[in-house]
């Protein structure tokens, strides 16, 4: 399951969450092997923090501090995005599993949020701190119900040799391309809005790649490996501490997957008992 019916979403959590799961996507995506992007927004508004975590093969995850709040639409029917999140600051992390890769080191990029409606604010942090040239749209279409019908978006990035006839003819076609969240409602395919995008630029036949997304990782199997890493760092006298004030177990909550896994005793101590021996060995 994604993440709306996991953290029980109002429809505004669900946009701004869709939005800048689906922009974490577009960051991280076709990167090198281990890459990995995080995006905070640090909004001052009802929302809270939303982060979200996404890699290079599709697999992103997501949380929002404040997921049940509503904001009144505006005037003209839209959600207010803008005023969900609020002002504040956008702060950005690439990050490389690999140690012969750039981003192995984590590189942190922080910038105002500019607009508050996700986009345009990862476009203005990949120009301010990236010195990339890039165009966003992000979309979430949603059912009668206020459940999510479907998300996309699309990203341009200009390479610094561009003409200035290029240019010209891209923002002419991004004009008349109209909303993403529209585009996404008409049925229009996610490789037309590619060709509307680069018409008169080149011709799109079919992608060269396809990555399909994943929310997670959220298997029992991956959680678990988690949650004994979250209690072997607490250490034996923590976990020992722990298992008195709750009757012999230790519970632990995954806030991305919302899902909740209970350790006995015997299981706390036989994880303790393992990451001792290993800290012994490497002693």
């Amino acid at each position: 399951g994604g993440p709306q019916p996991r953290h029980n979403l109002s429809i505004t959590a669900t946009i701004a969450l869709g939005r800048t799961l689906v922009g974490g996507l577009l960051l991280a995506a076709f990167k090198a092997e281990g890459d990995a992007v995080q995006l905070k927004f640090n909004g001052r508004g009802p929302l809270g923090e939303i982060l979200v975590i996404a890699d290079q093969t599709g697999v992103v995850k997501g949380k929002i501090s404040n997921p049940q709040f509503e904001v009144p639409p505006r005037a003209d029917g839209s959600p207010d995005i803008a005023t969900a999140i609020g002002k504040g600051a956008l702060e950005v992390i690439r990050s490389n599993t690999n140690p012969y890769m750039p981003f192995y080191k984590p590189y942190t990029g922080v910038v105002p949020i500019s607009t508050g409606e996700v986009a345009e604010d990862i476009a203005y942090y990949l120009a301010s701190s990236e010195q990339t040239s890039s165009a966003i749209g992000l979309g979430v279409v949603l059912n009668p119900d206020g459940t999510v019908k479907k998300a996309g978006g699309w990203h341009i990035q200009v390479l610094p040799m561009a003409s200035e006839q290029t240019l010209e003819t891209l923002e002419g076609n991004i004009q008349r391309l109209g909303s993403t969240t529209q585009l996404l409602a008409d049925g229009v395919p996610t490789l037309e809005i590619s060709r509307r995008l680069l018409k008169g630029l080149s011709d799109v036949e079919d992608p060269t790649f396809t990555i399909r997304p994943k929310y997670g990782p959220c298997d029992v199997e991956d959680l678990e490996k988690r949650m004994v890493r979250a209690i072997a760092a607490l250490g034996r006298e923590e976990a020992e501490k722990l298992l008195e004030e709750n009757d012999g177990n230790v519970e632990i909550r995954c806030d991305f997957c919302a899902h909740t896994r209970t350790f006995d005793e015997s299981e706390v101590r036989q994880m303790l008992e393992t990451v001792e021996k290993a800290s012994a060995k490497k002693a």
